[in-house]
């Protein structure tokens, strides 16, 4: 059985990474900044702890989801949020270097610049804010110095997760307490299931694929469109939720807006379907309703 360690284990991606590749026949090892069992505690910062984990751990594969992802942190500490993602990647491509294994890196479509979307592997980046930059630069490290890589682009990655902190959550939360939710209409990507992504990845593992891929859902729609739906699915009042342009949200962060990835690279060979917004979002309803049913309402 292969070993795989999953670098930011108890995030979104992470989390679901952990329980796709049990069907998979990996045997797995979470790391991660929190201090939660039974997870490995690894700031990726540290480039000696780093090597001496994965040295330790002795992967066949390492998968690294973990980031600082919030858009508009990134754009106003460019300095921390570099140490994190890109200088903290390489550490772990060069600790995946000795060891002999795969390193399988996360990156965004925020390296377009959303001006001509949906975008192919092959076109040209030109990233319009920190983040995207500092992903770009990333993905160039991973290309150009580790031994065996995939780079996997993905965007609006939403799901069932123990920390709640994706679109959706913070989108249901906010119409639970019925309050006015402003959405841009102007943003369009492809929302991305995240045990889907999940399974696409350890198959493309376990095929043994390198190089990039765009691994997204399979229906491009504005973030409005996105939260209309999920307010019909979870059983909301979708009224609350405004369309807005983007401008009108004064971030501190440029976002694309005609963005999101054609999928035609990874949908030629693999058999997983890639799943749409629609019936993501009513399987992420009845995994939360599952999680309830069996820890229990006291739990939540």
């Amino acid at each position: 059985m292969s070993l795989c360690l999953v670098i930011g284990s108890t995030g979104l991606v992470g989390s679901h990474l952990m329980q796709v590749a049990s069907t998979n026949q990996f045997e797995m090892i979470g790391a991660d900044l929190s201090n939660q069992c039974p997870h490995e505690r690894l700031d990726i910062r540290k480039q000696e702890d780093v090597q001496l984990l994965i040295k330790k751990i002795n992967p066949s594969v390492v998968c690294l989801p973990a980031a600082l992802t919030n858009v508009d942190y990134c754009e106003s500490f460019p300095k921390e949020s570099y140490a994190t993602n890109v200088l903290g990647v390489g550490n772990v491509v060069q600790a995946t270097n000795e060891i002999g294994a795969k390193i399988v890196y996360f990156s965004s479509d925020y390296i377009f610049d959303g001006v001509a979307g949906p975008y192919r592997e092959t076109d040209p980046a030109n990233p319009i804010n920190v983040y995207g930059q500092q992903k770009l630069a990333a993905e160039h490290y991973v290309a150009m110095h580790a031994r065996d890589y995939l780079i996997i682009r993905t965007t609006v990655v939403y799901g069932w997760e123990r920390q709640g902190k994706n679109f959706i959550y913070r989108l249901l939360n906010t119409l639970k307490a019925n309050q006015i939710l402003n959405v841009p209409a102007d943003q369009i990507g492809n929302p991305t299931y995240a045990p889907n992504l999940a399974q696409v990845v350890f198959e493309l593992i376990c095929m043994d694929e390198s190089g990039v891929y765009h691994v997204v859902g399979s229906e491009r729609v504005s973030r409005y469109e996105l939260a209309c739906e999920s307010a019909r699915v979870f059983g909301l009042d979708e009224n609350l939720i405004h369309g807005v342009r983007t401008s009108e949200l004064a971030q501190a962060a440029s976002r694309p807006l005609n963005a999101g990835m054609v999928t035609d690279k990874v949908s030629a060979i693999i058999k997983t379907p890639l799943v749409g917004y629609r019936d993501g979002l009513r399987m992420m309803a009845l995994a939360i309703h599952a999680t309830y049913s069996s820890e229990g309402p006291e739990n939540h």
